[in-house]
């Protein structure tokens, strides 16, 4: 049994890939300086292989104990961070919906067109916090490793995102033509990976032309006509930080957490791209239909 379980304490992922590397390490580095030490001692004697196993498990028992004992305090600490968060989030829920629910009655009742703008800028601010609440919420469920699939539409999630990303088209077209089929898959994240697609297609889009959205069999493609991308370009395009165009906004992490996003829920992605002429991101969403 762990540390950890043993204080009572519910490791994230991340913490039980240190934990269990902080174990490693220190073994390793107690079996270096004994096999030092063996060496020696071979010089003068010959060592048997039992006592090799011995002090190999040795090590390991006591590796676990020392970074056990030494990182208990850490475990504690981060239990105490993740369950103020989780509480605060939950109660940070309660607010949003009262102003949420008085703000309709007062956009109900009130005719000043100068208050109503006031109230609708409110309006939106009070989405902007929902929408960090929801992502946050979300990523807590990831750290803990829970299941975060569910079903959903295909053709409402693109909906959702397009009229989103309308906002920062400046008059670019953002057409889509897909099926209503239900998906089960981590919705929030599928729609990230969408989301950022569109977002890279409207910041790399040249003369206004149409981004399409579209469906081919269980493939679904989102195509530009931008600036598109060389092969030197397209091999280093995964890779975090890296951005084309350093004058463009952004810190070019979007199409990293896109693989990612691919990689873990078994979404074969390529990209068809030339200089000058577009890009063609094609997904292969076959894993992520309902099929019952």
């Amino acid at each position: 049994m762990l540390i950890s379980e043993e204080l009572g304490i519910v490791l994230r992922s991340s913490d039980k890939i240190f934990f269990i590397r902080s174990i490693i390490a220190f073994s390793v580095a107690v079996c270096l300086l004994v096999a030092f030490g063996i060496v020696l001692w071979e010089y003068f004697g010959e060592a048997k292989s039992w006592v090799i196993f011995s002090i190999f498990v040795s090590s390991l028992i006591g590796g676990y104990l020392i970074v056990s004992y030494t990182l208990s305090s850490l475990f504690k600490t981060n239990r105490f961070l993740d369950i103020l968060l989780k509480d605060t989030l939950h109660e940070l829920n309660i607010p949003l919906s009262v102003i949420n629910a008085n703000l309709q009655m007062l956009q109900a009742e009130e005719e000043d067109e100068k208050k109503l703008k006031r109230l609708g800028r409110i309006d939106l601010a009070s989405k902007d916090l929902y929408a960090l609440y929801k992502e946050v919420d979300y990523y807590i469920k990831k750290e803990i490793q829970e299941d975060v699939r569910e079903k959903f539409y295909l053709d409402e999630l693109i909906f959702s995102v397009v009229e989103k990303q309308k906002e920062m088209a400046d008059g670019v077209k953002i057409s889509y033509d897909v099926l209503h089929i239900e998906l089960f898959a981590d919705k929030h994240g599928f729609a990230k990976v969408i989301s950022n697609l569109v977002h890279n297609a409207l910041k790399y889009n040249q003369n206004r032309l149409e981004i399409r959205i579209f469906q081919e069999e269980e493939n679904l493609i989102i195509k530009d006509q931008g600036v598109g991308m060389s092969e030197a370009e397209l091999f280093l395009a995964f890779d975090r930080y890296y951005q084309a165009d350093t004058t463009k906004e952004g810190y070019g992490i979007g199409l990293s957490l896109v693989k990612a996003y691919c990689d873990e829920f078994k979404i074969t992605m390529r990209i068809n791209s030339q200089k000058n002429v577009g890009t063609e991101v094609i997904l292969d969403i076959s894993h992520l239909l309902n099929k019952k």
